[in-house]
């Protein structure tokens, strides 16, 4: 059992980001515009569209869900184009030539990536769904009044409940990290590669890769949160830490569709920086656990 290396991990990553700034963004600049646009317009349709969608109207309920799924499917693609392009570039396969201005790809591998993605969504989803309801059973067994959770009593039988409820959520949580942070690496790198393949690679490594996903979605979390406090202290004035939760919400809410334009552009951004790190993160450790050691050496330099 080979064990992924992280602070050579995240320190090829950083190296990478920055090294590599030119061709990470030639790469991902067109398929972040392209998924931020299509959630520019799903996001307008709905907030323009807001009163008839609360009444319950059929039509414009339909095309917010279309919009929604569409937007879903380009941001699907988006990221499979990006992943496959940069983790060949951090496996030193297939390097753009010079200065990468534009980049477009729909080959069999970037269609390959996306319908991993699209498993690896529904995997998430049901992952997540079987977690919940094996909590729902758990306290219901355990006589919890589910209706009324202020009025839970700290039972022998609730306390089992909740240790239950802290089991599944974290072991579908490894699951979910296992089978997805050396997927794009998989489905490059190998012919039948996939959630399995990745899953498989990283038995034993499961708290190596959440130092790992920690340290390098750290400070997009912080540029997000950064990027929400801007506009919201913009919008609601420096007392917005102070309001009541239901004025807070509905205001943030006001606040953030006012700046939607704005909000896509950094989002944009931050999906151009994120994709350098994380895939080149993945392509890295993917070849400390999945390469001959001879072979690692000789792709360890790009």
């Amino acid at each position: 059992m080979k064990k992924i290396p992280v602070a050579s991990t995240i320190a090829f990553a950083y190296r990478f980001l920055v090294t590599e700034i030119g061709t990470v963004i030639g790469i991902a600049w067109l398929p972040a515009v392209l998924s931020s646009a299509a959630s520019y317009f799903a996001r307008l349709y709905e907030t323009q569209n807001r009163a008839l969608i609360d009444a319950g109207d059929s039509q414009a309920a339909g095309s917010y869900l279309i919009l929604s799924l569409v937007s879903l499917i380009v941001l699907l693609f988006a990221s499979s184009m990006v992943a496959v392009a940069i983790t060949r570039a951090a496996l030193g396969q297939d390097r753009p030539p010079g200065t990468l201005l534009l980049y477009f790809a729909a080959g069999r591998t970037e269609w390959r990536m996306f319908a991993a993605n699209v498993r690896y969504l529904l995997g998430t989803g049901a992952l997540l769904a079987l977690a919940v309801a094996i909590t729902v059973v758990a306290f219901l067994l355990s006589g919890t009044p589910l209706e009324a959770p202020d009025q839970i009593r700290p039972t022998a039988a609730t306390v089992l409940a909740g240790l239950i409820s802290w089991a599944v959520f974290l072991y579908a949580g490894a699951t979910i990290l296992r089978m997805g942070f050396l997927l794009p690496a998989t489905i490059v790198a190998e012919e039948k590669g996939g959630l399995r393949r990745s899953h498989d690679l990283t038995k034993g490594n499961f708290w190596r890769l959440l130092a790992i996903v920690l340290a390098l979605g750290f400070p997009f979390i912080v540029l997000l949160l950064g990027g929400e406090a801007v506009v919201l202290r913009s919008a609601l004035g420096p007392e917005f830490t102070r309001m009541n939760p239901a004025d807070f919400f509905q205001k943030a809410s006001e606040a953030m569709d006012a700046k939607l334009l704005p909000w896509q552009i950094f989002s944009a951004v931050i999906f151009i920086l994120a994709s350098g790190l994380i895939y080149s993160g993945a392509a890295f450790a993917y070849r400390a656990v999945a390469e001959p050691e001879d072979k690692r050496s000789q792709t360890v330099s790009h």
